[in-house]
């Protein structure tokens, strides 16, 4: 388990400010808040850091300008610890006045959630065992990836066990995969940043004409409910269209696009091969080639499956 938990901020005049730490008997020093910022890159880019320092080994989460850092014990499993930090900092108020409390809570609910996301704390939760069960009775072959429109991987089998946080359910397989109860095999393709390892991309359509990036984007779809072809515009924050056929609402995440024409607001070009960029939506970087083509995607099987073994 960790052994102790920081809280430190960055101010844009001063640097790396020290704040409070628990137990309480070996603050951070300056220097070492430092380190911990640069872990998080030049730029405080990622939201994840590792820094070592004599002390040991340090994991930290960066919500600007607020930085919660752990120290490691030596047997500690890193990647364990970092699943279980992001469920932490979602915990802490970030603008609590009683940063003590605060960070006494954390460490305490820290030591909870590692040893509820491993073991048999982990098998008892009903919402894993339900998923276990269904998984060794063969009701769910495999937990496999849906890629949606915004570049995204979601599990939508995960999802109907527990909940519809992306994020927590692709912890929660790992803690899984941790536990030996399910195997991760290679899917198809993903997205990977060689700058700092995120997943998710953002997609930006430019008009081949003047550069702008300002388009409606126009997309012929597949009604699943009419099953007629239709229509619409799909902003980035809808998860709802409607089909202007039925006029029945359909769910972005389920639509099978056939075709897509931009209009561009600027100079009026329409166009259905656009200029696309690729950033990372983590740390903002235009990826290339090697980027998008350079990791693969992880379906999630029961270790007792006959597709996983061969028996």
């Amino acid at each position: 388990m960790p052994k102790a938990i920081f809280s430190i901020w960055w101010d844009d005049t001063l640097g790396p400010m020290v704040g409070r730490a628990f137990p309480e008997d070996d603050p951070l020093k300056s220097e070492e808040a430092l380190s911990i910022f640069m872990g998080h890159g030049v730029n405080q880019e990622a939201p994840v850091g590792y820094t070592k320092l004599k002390r040991g080994l340090i994991i930290s989460y960066l919500q600007t300008p607020n930085c919660i850092a752990l120290l490691l014990d030596d047997d500690d499993d890193s990647t364990v610890v970092e699943r279980n930090l992001r469920r932490l900092v979602r915990e802490i108020d970030m603008d609590s006045h009683d940063w003590d409390k605060e960070l006494q809570q954390a460490f305490k609910r820290i030591k909870t959630l590692i040893s509820e996301s491993s073991g048999p704390e982990l098998l008892q939760k009903p919402s894993v065992s339900r998923l276990v069960q269904d998984m060794h009775e063969g009701r769910v072959e495999a937990l496999a990836p849906q890629h949606v429109l915004r570049g995204r991987v979601k599990y939508p089998a995960a999802a109907e066990y527990f909940g519809q946080d992306e994020e927590e359910i692709q912890r929660t397989l790992t803690d899984l995969v941790d536990a030996g109860v399910l195997v991760p095999k290679t899917y198809g393709r993903r997205v990977l940043c060689r700058h700092c390892g995120g997943e998710d991309v953002v997609i930006t359509l430019v008009c081949p004409e003047c550069g702008s990036q300002k388009l409606h984007k126009v997309y012929t779809v597949h009604c699943p409910i009419c099953k007629e072809e239709t229509p619409t515009v799909i902003e980035d924050h809808l998860t709802e269209v409607k089909c202007v056929q039925c006029k029945n609402a359909m769910k972005v995440s389920d639509l099978n696009v056939l075709d897509v024409e931009p209009v561009c607001e600027e100079c009026g070009t329409a166009s259905n091969q656009p200029k696309i960029l690729f950033a990372c939506a983590t740390c903002g970087s235009e990826l290339e080639g090697a980027d998008l083509l350079g990791g693969t995607g992880l379906a999630y099987y029961h270790s007792k499956s006959q597709d996983v073994t061969g028996e």
